[in-house]
């Protein structure tokens, strides 16, 4: 998960370029612990193979990003209409399970094409957490995606173009920033406009109880302007429940 570019503004804003400074050093502080939480938001997911019957899909993922990040999740398909799924999912990083670092999505997808070729469309309102000794954060955003490619029931390949962002997020300072309290900077709503442009393909080898799952991309702040890492990989399986 990663935010960049961060023009960071307190939701009731107060004068003074100083406090401003602070209160930008605080938002730059969050967005760094946002940024190793979990890794960036993905459906890598076969709309061929993807079915109500069994809905329930376990997700173990390995990617490189900003760093190397593990995360486990589990997401839920619901029909809607002919074409359309609803889906929620659930994140957690499996290298220290804290409920404090989490990410849920309630995802929305449309696809569009033949039974092969498919134009998919997902819409994905986020909420991502982060907890260290300094601060507990809670990040509101979303994440717009477009896949196209091949799907079948054994495999799959799509070309990938997103943008995932993040728009508020509350601080809730630990014991050591209230020990050592900083003017201009406490508890609540911070506005965190940014976040991360990526381009790449994902693909995948399908089976009747689990998917192999590889994705690999460039990413970019919202400006266009590269990253400290310019690209990604993730590797994972999806597991019918």
């Amino acid at each position: 998960m990663r935010l960049a570019n961060q023009t960071a503004a307190a939701i009731a804003p107060e004068p003074g370029l100083a406090r401003a400074a602070r209160r930008l050093a605080l938002v730059a502080s969050a967005a760094v612990a946002l940024a190793t939480a979990t890794a960036a938001p993905a459906q890598e997911l076969d709309l061929a193979a993807a079915r109500t019957t069994r809905p329930g899909i376990a997700e173990p993922r390995a990617s490189v990003e900003q760093a190397f990040l593990g995360e486990i999740g589990y997401r839920h398909v619901f029909g809607w209409g002919d074409q359309g799924l609803f889906e929620e999912d659930v994140a957690l990083p499996w290298a220290r399970v804290e409920l404090g670092e989490h990410r849920v999505r309630a995802v929305a997808d449309l696809p569009f094409g033949d039974r092969r070729w498919k134009l998919a469309g997902w819409l994905s309102p986020t909420v991502r957490g982060a907890l260290n000794a300094a601060s507990e954060l809670t990040a509101l955003g979303a994440d717009l995606r477009l896949a196209a490619g091949h799907y079948a029931r054994g495999w799959f390949v799509a070309l990938e173009a997103g943008l995932d962002c993040i728009a508020f997020t509350h601080v809730t300072l630990g014991d050591p920033g209230r020990r050592a309290p900083r003017p201009g900077a406490g508890d609540g709503w911070y506005r965190t406009p940014g976040g991360t442009a990526y381009a790449g393909l994902q693909g995948g080898a399908s089976f009747p109880s689990f998917d192999l799952i590889l994705r690999a991309g460039s990413a970019r702040t919202t400006a266009l302007e590269p990253q400290r890492a310019p690209l990604y990989l993730t590797v994972g399986v999806n597991l019918t429940l």
